[in-house]
């Protein structure tokens, strides 16, 4: 249950990390949606090849979460997540970690090396 918890939260902190810098540029580059979605997915698949590949399933919740009410916009009006290429990439790295995420639900851990 504390795995669970553990991974729910982290899922909800690397979804708020990413929503808050995939809009970074150096040197014409998007480096803040690469960040994003290199450090989001490689999160779940840490997670899918530990000893408890089912918490999988949990980030990814806990990411999707975020990402649901940041799509959802604010009172104003206005959206966090702009309608251009790194929004809709942000949100296609939503789609990949729930891929993850079901495909974590009947995995087996994997036995550590002999």
């Amino acid at each position: 249950m504390t795995r669970h918890v553990g991974a729910l939260l982290l899922g909800g902190v690397v979804g708020l990390a990413a929503v808050a810098v995939h809009r970074t540029d150096a040197l014409g580059a998007p480096v803040g949606l690469l960040a994003a979605a290199s450090a989001s997915v490689a999160a779940a698949w840490h997670l899918r090849r530990g000893d408890a590949p089912r918490t999988t399933a949990t980030y990814c919740v806990g990411w999707v979460l975020v990402l649901g009410v940041v799509l959802a916009g604010r009172p104003e009006g206005d959206y966090a997540l702009a309608g251009d290429v790194r929004g809709y990439g942000l949100m296609g790295v939503g789609f990949v970690l729930v891929a993850l995420g079901v495909a974590s639900l009947g995995a087996r851990p994997v036995p550590p090396p002999t």
